[in-house]
């Protein structure tokens, strides 16, 4: 198994997600709940080492495929999407008993896409693709509506092309195209983003009468309770979406700092290997794993940034640890990119 993947991204994608599950027992949520999480982890394992199999190569040259696909699939779920109570917006596609989040798939295809197209036009690149390709991302995105995840792949976009070695200026104009395009989408459903707006302008102002009992104001007060060993699981001051956006919560209750401590290093350990492993890859590796890296370690300091209070909730979950397959399906697929690269950089002497 050592020769397919990294043994040490195996064991912290495992520990990862068996605080997850500590944290969705914390949030006193039911046993079948804490099962499913389970085996959403030890799947997500399965589909790591699936996708480290394959290598960078084969992997974006069915990256095209792969993006059409999912672009299709944002498309279906605006016409036959669902939208769960509570919910903003269509976000899912029913597929029988389960739910299934486009946009979520989206940040892995924008990966192996722009990978793939950096790599085989090898500095010849057309403006019109990536801008095209990214602006209709993100904007059919806005169009559910789903603002946190369509600035996210935006973000994830701009920072592949940097890596890629794009010059500012070009880079600045991509950006900026691809923006109009999305905004193109978005402009008519603009009144649905008030949603968005009234929770930045109560994070900034933090009004007494929205914010005390909100979802910040009480995962606020979990963690200043917890202190630094925690008061351990099954007995947590309930905190809205424990379980989702706001484990990390669920984990500083069951464990104190020392929980939130480890799960800082976890990350830290993965963006480490992650930036060692790209820089040591040749070809499409390189730059799939420091795509994958960038996305995964991105998204856990989105997250923990809101679950401590220093940015407005966004909805973004934590990556391997919190409930949600439709999340674990994408990361996982990605870190099976940084095993590809991993496996190609070892094949060519590589000590890592």
């Amino acid at each position: 198994m050592g020769k397919v993947v990294d043994i040490l991204l195996v064991f912290t994608q495992l520990t990862l997600g068996m605080l997850g599950v500590l944290g969705i027992a914390t949030s006193e949520a039911s046993t079948g709940l804490i099962i499913r999480q389970t085996i959403a982890v030890f799947a997500g394992l399965g589909l790591t080492y699936t996708v480290a199999r394959f290598s960078p190569k084969r992997i974006i040259k069915n990256s095209p495929l792969f993006y059409v696909i999912t672009l299709l699939l944002l498309i279906l779920v605006l016409f036959i999407g669902s939208t769960p109570a509570g919910s903003a917006g269509k976000r899912w596609l029913l597929l029988g008993p389960i739910s299934f989040q486009p946009s979520e798939l989206m940040k892995v295809a924008i990966i192996a896409y722009l990978t793939a197209f950096f790599y085989n036009h090898y500095g010849n690149w057309e403006l019109w693709r990536p801008m095209l390709l990214v602006g209709a991302a993100v904007g059919l995105i806005l169009l559910e509506p789903n603002f946190s995840t369509s600035l996210f792949i935006f973000y994830l976009a701009i920072a592949i092309m940097l890596i890629a070695g794009t010059r500012l200026v070009r880079l600045f104009s991509i950006g900026i195209a691809s923006s109009i395009v999305a905004l193109l989408f978005a402009i008519p459903l603009v009144g649905k983003y008030g949603y968005f707006v009234e929770r930045i302008s109560h994070f900034i102002n933090k009004n007494p009468e929205v914010y005390i009992g909100s979802q910040a104001d009480l995962a606020s007060r979990a963690l200043r309770n917890a202190g630094f060993f925690g008061i351990g699981p099954g007995t947590a001051r309930y905190v809205p979406e424990a379980h989702t956006d706001m484990i990390a919560i669920s984990i500083a209750q069951a464990l104190g700092l020392t929980g939130i401590i480890t799960v800082i290093i976890l990350y830290i350990f993965i963006a480490g290997r992650g930036v060692r492993i790209a820089a040591e890859t040749r070809g499409p590796g390189s730059l799939l794993a420091a795509g994958a890296t960038a996305y995964i370690c991105s998204q856990a300091a989105l997250n923990l940034l809101v679950a401590s209070g220093l940015l407005p909730v966004t909805g973004v979950v934590l990556p391997f640890v919190s409930h949600g397959l439709n999340s674990m399906v994408s990361v996982s697929i990605a870190l099976g990119f940084l095993h590809s690269a991993y496996r190609q950089a070892r094949l060519t002497g590589a000590r890592l």
